[in-house]
């Protein structure tokens, strides 16, 4: 049997990061997204793996290769456009040829769950789905289960319509007639491989696995910070060995420091931190429950909180990033009450005294004049002025 990932998706919710970067590469601890997923598959005793790739899949390509690094085989199948994860998977079909493993490329779950799936198919011959409980399925979308069986599935349905706290936890176990069912679906737009499931069950079983172990989804911006503490809750830290780690240093657990970066006298690093490749954080800041990638510069003096830093930005000294909980709109979705500092795009630069409000999302190649006071969305190429 071979799995699939599903991971081509543009992450439209992710932006700004991810205009410059496919989802699965994000790093998640001290590793890519994806680099979990593929452990886990690993683990759960497959080594065939079809990885279905779009945006900007040179660089997932660049770092998986042939999958040789993680004793796996990788072969590669490519979604120019994003019509959805029916469609997706139908483009793994020629690769396939028989049952198949399919994990959404945005989830992380433990390998039993997987092995579960597996033996389930194997011994009912029909499809399974994983689901899982949540404390609001109206994020997600929810699933009705009667005597084992999936009877219904709700996308994202208001609050009246929800009938069960149980969603799809995106793995699922196929034969090869998920194919033709996935081309019989009728659809408008995006072809989702839920609107085949939900035909599918009419006429066939699909079989529910329940799952309650660590279940972790990377769809919006402060998902970020949540999916790292999930995966290093318990953890030690991991400092690289070519990181440079100065005198009088708060270096609380767990957090991970990449390769050549820097860490200031005085600086005050606390929990679950992730500082990427080559960043240099000064003397005397402050940086609590964030992740700073690669190539960016913390200058002295600054508190970051519950924040995202791109990659190859400067943030000026003495600036705040307070964090916090807070309302954030992405796209038409109001997200209340959500623990989240904020976003800072890449390569964007941040003068002295910069006050970041809880929730902002600051675009890509901006730049912020001393004194600002920042909120809301700033757009990519942004010139913002002190007024």
């Amino acid at each position: 049997m071979k799995a699939v990932i599903l991971a081509a998706g543009e992450g439209v919710r992710l932006r700004p990061l991810t205009e410059m970067r496919p989802k699965g590469t994000l790093p998640i601890g001290d590793k890519p997204l994806l680099e979990h997923v593929v452990k886990v598959i690993k683990k759960s005793g497959i080594d065939e793996i079809v990885l279905v790739v779009g945006h900007k899949r040179e660089r997932i390509q660049n770092h998986f290769q042939n999958g040789g690094d993680w004793g796996v085989e990788i072969e590669y199948v490519v979604q120019e456009n994003p019509r959805g994860t029916g469609d997706a998977l139908l483009k793994a079909e020629h690769t396939i040829g028989s049952d198949c493993l399919v994990v959404n490329g945005d989830r992380i779950v433990e390998p039993e769950l997987l092995e579960e799936l597996i033996q389930r198919h194997q011994s009912t011959g029909d499809a399974c789905m994983a689901i899982t409980e949540v404390k609001d399925p109206t994020i997600y979308g929810s699933v009705t289960v009667k005597n084992g069986e999936i009877t219904d599935i709700q996308e994202k349905p208001e609050p009246h319509e929800v009938t069960s706290n149980l969603v799809n936890a995106g793995a699922y176990a196929f034969g090869p007639g998920i194919f033709s069912a996935i081309r019989q679906t009728e659809h408008f737009g995006e072809l989702r491989l839920t609107d085949t499931l939900r035909e599918h069950i009419r006429e066939h079983p699909l079989h529910a696995v329940r799952y309650d172990g660590m279940w972790l989804e990377l769809s919006r911006p402060w998902d970020l910070l949540t999916v790292n503490d999930g995966v290093l809750s318990g953890t030690d830290s991991i400092v690289a060995d070519s990181a440079v780690i100065g005198n009088d240093v708060t270096l609380g657990k767990p957090t991970v420091v990449g390769d050549h970066s820097r860490i200031q006298p005085g600086a005050r690093i606390f929990h679950d931190v992730v500082i990427g490749d080559n960043v240099t954080i000064c003397a005397n800041a402050v940086v609590t429950n964030s992740i700073i990638l690669e190539d960016t510069v913390i200058k002295p003096g600054t508190v970051i909180s519950d924040c995202i830093v791109g990659a190859g930005s400067e943030i000026g000294p003495l600036n705040s990033i307070e964090g916090g909980r807070t309302d954030v709109r992405v796209d038409s979705e109001l997200y209340t009450d959500v623990k989240f500092g904020g976003l800072i795009g890449d390569n964007t630069t941040l003068g002295g005294n910069v006050t970041i409000e809880p929730g902002t999302i600051v675009g890509n190649d901006v730049h912020v004049e001393s004194g600002s006071k920042l909120s809301g969305r700033i757009p990519d190429n942004a010139n913002i002025f002190r007024g």
